[in-house]
């Protein structure tokens, strides 16, 4: 039985690696608000990403990749859409440079990795 921790540490590294250039980046453009908005950014793209490889590791079975990818990046969009509105509501400060642009970047490069974790270990384990 494989474990699922190789491919979370995996997530949880690229994004931190992601973060971690956002928020340089961040803070040179706009400062320290910028920086804050890159680590809500990064929150709410880890969490449905854990979640989704967790899943995929519940159902390891290569056919039900598909599925799991699907529903994960909906989990993703609904749960990364109410964080947009949420923080929007009570730190209305934090605009499209210093929040919004770093939680696009980091959306995507959570799909990217999240994809990689859930079909590329189930493709090397049908092999066996």
């Amino acid at each position: 039985m494989q474990s699922q921790l190789p491919r979370q540490l995996v997530f949880t590294l690229g994004m931190l690696v992601c973060g971690s250039l956002e928020a340089a980046l961040a803070g040179a453009l706009v400062g320290l608000s910028g920086v804050e908005g890159v680590v809500y950014s990064v929150l709410l793209c880890l969490i449905p990403g854990w979640v989704t490889i967790y899943v995929s590791h519940l159902l390891r079975h290569p056919a039900y990749s598909a599925y799991i990818l699907l529903v994960g990046t909906a989990a993703r969009l609904v749960f990364v859409l109410l964080g947009l509105l949420v923080i929007s509501l009570i730190r209305p400060d934090l605009g499209f440079r210093e929040f919004t642009l770093w939680l696009i970047v980091g959306y995507m490069v959570s799909l990217v990795l999240e994809t990689w974790a859930v079909v590329l270990p189930l493709k090397v384990n049908a092999r066996r």
